[in-house]
């Protein structure tokens, strides 16, 4: 999920995707996906989607579906193949037909996927240099998957390109609206950096400028991870969302104190995080979904599906184990439906 989360494996960048799915499947995208405009539910009122990376194997939705009961999952992360083109991080290339008919089973079953953009790789709008050209990347990632929400994951050294921002959040803008005259929602959130008590100016920059930009901005997400010191891991999660619902208030004054808090999506790494003095705990996770449930926050989220099982030397930091006591899926039952 970008620098913060330094990944111990990483497959080769792979899974350029064509403009048209029909060049990779030999079907068009929504036909692969057995999905056809506007004829899915939109995402619930509150939902969980935890972070699955498309490195792992396509199995792991249908796996963490049966043992927790999870819909609904962030897939990641969508990035610049360093033109003004998408690939998809780590995934080879012939495992593009098998993840979208876990997606279809996954829909058929009631649940659905976003894809983040940005994360760990490179954002597509720092090398798509117009607004049509990042409309139409983006637009070939949306029509791939049959999406109808997509996350941009915006930090690091991305983050502080305002013409990147502000490109970025003309381009959504757009393509909300052009899907919308098609009879086809596009939900837009964006996936954010943040400090216990609150995001950082760059931060808030962005969702000025989409603001600016006509965007309706669905949900903002914080990332309540990897502080850099030892916290109450729990507690700076839950603080970190009330300084945000403080700072979208000023963003959007119009908006009603519910209506804010519904706006929001927490996201914490579950177990060790960066350092390793920070642990993100069952119990904390427990007060988190307490605090979500009492507030109305929209979407609850974790980093990550492949680690919610313990390390067999708990405190290990690890990409495939939370280094954390739990059993396994425990972050996904507490945190899920």
């Amino acid at each position: 999920m970008s620098r913060r989360l330094r990944r111990f494996r990483r497959k080769a960048l792979s899974a350029l995707l064509a403009l048209s799915a029909t060049l990779l499947l030999g079907t068009p995208a929504r036909a692969a996906t057995g999905e056809a405009d506007g004829a899915r539910a939109a995402f619930p009122a509150h939902f969980t989607a935890p972070y699955v990376g498309l490195w792992d194997p396509p199995g792991s939705l249908a796996a963490a579906g049966a043992a927790a009961g999870l819909r609904y999952f962030t897939l990641g992360f969508a990035i610049s193949d360093g033109s003004c083109h998408p690939a998809l991080d780590g995934m080879p290339t012939e495992a593009l037909p098998d993840w979208l008919a876990a997606v279809s089973r996954l829909r058929a079953a009631g649940g659905d996927v976003i894809v983040s953009f940005g994360g760990g790789g490179r954002e597509l709008a720092l090398d798509c240099a117009t607004v049509d050209s990042l409309k139409a990347a983006y637009r070939s990632v949306v029509d791939t998957f049959a999406l109808t929400r997509i996350d941009l994951d915006i930090e690091g050294s991305t983050l502080e390109d305002q013409q990147a921002n502000d490109r970025r959040n003309e381009a959504l803008a757009e393509l909300r609206q052009e899907y919308g005259a098609a009879g086809h929602d596009l939900a837009v959130q964006y996936t954010l950096p943040v400090n216990p008590w609150g995001l950082s100016p760059d931060s808030l920059a962005l969702l000025r400028s989409a603001q600016a930009h006509h965007l309706d901005v669905d949900v903002v997400n914080i990332m309540t991870m990897n502080y850099g010191d030892e916290l109450d891991m729990g507690a700076a999660a839950t603080a970190a969302a009330a300084g945000l619902h403080s700072q979208l208030a000023q963003i959007w004054p119009e908006k009603s104190a519910e209506r804010l808090w519904a706006m929001e999506g927490n996201t914490p790494m579950i177990g060790v995080n960066g350092g390793g003095q920070e642990v993100f705990s069952t119990d904390d996770a427990s007060r988190l979904a307490a605090f979500a449930a009492e507030q109305g926050i929209r979407l609850l989220s974790f980093w990550s599906i492949g680690r919610d099982k313990a390390c067999a030397v708990e405190g290990t930091r690890s990409e495939t184990c939370s280094g954390t006591t739990q059993s396994p899926y425990a972050f996904s039952r507490i945190l899920g439906p």
